[in-house]
């Protein structure tokens, strides 16, 4: 194994968030608000509470094999067959939403900060970044994160100080006029942007505690730090924009942010969008990590070199993101993310659960 130390529940709490939050800050609640307009708030806020229960199922499928990780126990519930299937096409969810991550804020810094810097370069860069901190260990990679919370931290004094510019409460009444059927259909968009949390898949017997419940405590700390943030965005973007503006703005978040008039900084657009790269960057090298890790069990024996396995994923999603530069191509490489996201980190997990719990097969 690759791993030296386990990671601590702080750190799992910081790389949970991090993996999280991502893109969507700048894009919420444009998705959500399809159906359920101003209601839109009300739907980010039971994504977060969907992705819980999915935690809760991934606890579930984990405790049955506390000293097993994902690539290596699902073997044991599905046969080896369909066991190196599965193994297989977890490896390229992980790597396809490095390059969701990658193609879709390499679109955002080219588009508002670096205009006239060729897309090869920006993604090149991401790439090497990213690849360099995935071939470490995961104590390394854990380790990396928790530093770069304080970029975070940075980034949402951004958001909260921008959010007390003029806006106005109307927008939120009358509340729920949009009915539940609609504030529930825009719930599933939202449950996308909580992606991350399958990261307790493979790291869950990498994670030092005293007691399993305490590991399940920090999953659902850092789930509701994430939905409060999300909330919190949402609640910004409605208060600062009507519904009808809500269903022409992509990057709510950045208008807000450029409208904003801060005497320190001229445009705090440019200054949160630059800050936040390294934000996103922590999406792109854990998927790459788990890709890597992933791939390293598809025999069944694990495959010793992870560095080679994580530069020859980031050199795939390097040449495949070339094409990114094309906003249709995106926003139909998006549609495709998120159904490959609903099966990948919510039906197999169940579904793996289900098998366990029928065979009553799992590790002593």
């Amino acid at each position: 194994m690759i791993h030296l130390k386990k990671i601590t529940l702080n750190q799992l709490i910081c790389l949970v968030i991090l993996t999280q939050v991502g893109v969507h800050v700048l894009t919420i609640p444009y998705e959500e608000s399809r159906n359920s307009g101003y209601d839109s708030w009300i739907s980010v806020l039971l994504g977060g509470v969907i992705a819980q229960v999915v935690i809760l199922i991934i606890y579930r499928l984990a405790i049955r094999y506390p000293n097993l990780s994902l690539p290596q126990y699902i073997f044991a519930i599905v046969g080896k067959p369909l066991g190196i299937v599965l193994n297989i096409l977890l490896a390229a969810y992980c790597a396809e939403s490095s390059l969701m991550i990658l193609v879709t804020y390499t679109d955002v810094i080219s588009r508002w900060v670096l205009l006239t810097t060729p897309w090869l370069v920006i993604i090149g860069l991401t790439v090497f970044v990213s690849a360099y901190i995935a071939s470490s260990s995961l104590r390394s990679i854990a380790s990396i994160t928790q530093t770069i919370m304080i970029m975070f931290l940075i980034c949402f004094l951004i958001i909260l100080i921008s959010g007390m510019g003029k806006g106005d409460f109307r927008h939120f009444l009358p509340i729920g006029t949009h009915g539940i059927g609609s504030i529930l259909k825009d719930a599933l968009p939202a449950f996308w942007a909580y992606a991350g949390y399958e990261l307790l898949l493979y790291s869950f017997p990498f994670i030092k505690s005293s007691k399993k419940k305490d590991i399940l405590i920090a999953m659902s700390v850092a789930n509701g730090f994430t939905t409060f943030f999300y909330g919190l965005v949402s609640v910004i973007v409605t208060f600062n924009f009507s519904e009808s503006q809500l269903n022409s703005t992509l990057y709510p978040m950045i208008f807000i942010l450029r409208q904003f008039k801060w005497p320190i900084v001229q445009t705090l657009d440019i200054l949160f969008i630059s800050i936040w790269f390294t934000v996103t960057t922590v999406t792109v090298y854990v998927y790459l990590f788990l890709s890597a890790r992933y791939l390293a069990f598809v025999s069944g024996k694990e495959m010793r070199n992870h560095p080679l396995l994580v530069w020859g994923i980031a050199i795939v999603c390097f040449v495949i993101g070339l094409w990114g530069s094309d906003r249709q191509w995106i926003l139909q490489f998006s549609e495709y993310h998120n159904t490959a996201t609903a099966i990948i980190i919510a039906v197999v997990p169940t579904v793996l659960l289900l098998i366990s719990l029928v065979r009553g097969k799992a590790e002593v």
